[in-house]
């Protein structure tokens, strides 16, 4: 009886992150307008509220803007998006559960 053979699988990829369409970063954050948007899920805001901790400890960050995009299911309304944009500088997203 000849031996079986077993095929194994990677199931994972190289990592890569894809930059195109991402608005240049800033080279510091002291001073910015910090926006926080989040969808409607139990953790992003405490999760955005972490991150924003971090950066005001580190940075002299110049206001924070806090904005609730609602369902995570659906897109955010193109008049919150416009809002959103005119009142900060950089912009964190959060998707929590």
């Amino acid at each position: 009886m000849a031996p079986e053979t077993i095929r194994v699988l990677d199931p994972t990829s190289p990592q890569s992150i894809a930059t195109d369409g991402m608005a240049d970063r800033p080279e510091s954050l002291d001073g910015m307008r910090i926006g926080l948007l989040r969808n409607s899920k139990l953790k992003s805001e405490p999760l955005l509220d972490a991150i924003y901790e971090v950066l005001a400890d580190r940075f002299d960050i110049g206001s924070v803007y806090k904005a609730d995009k609602g369902e995570a299911s659906r897109p955010a309304d193109p008049d919150l998006l416009s809002d959103f944009s005119k009142e900060v500088d950089v912009a964190l997203l959060a998707n929590g559960d």
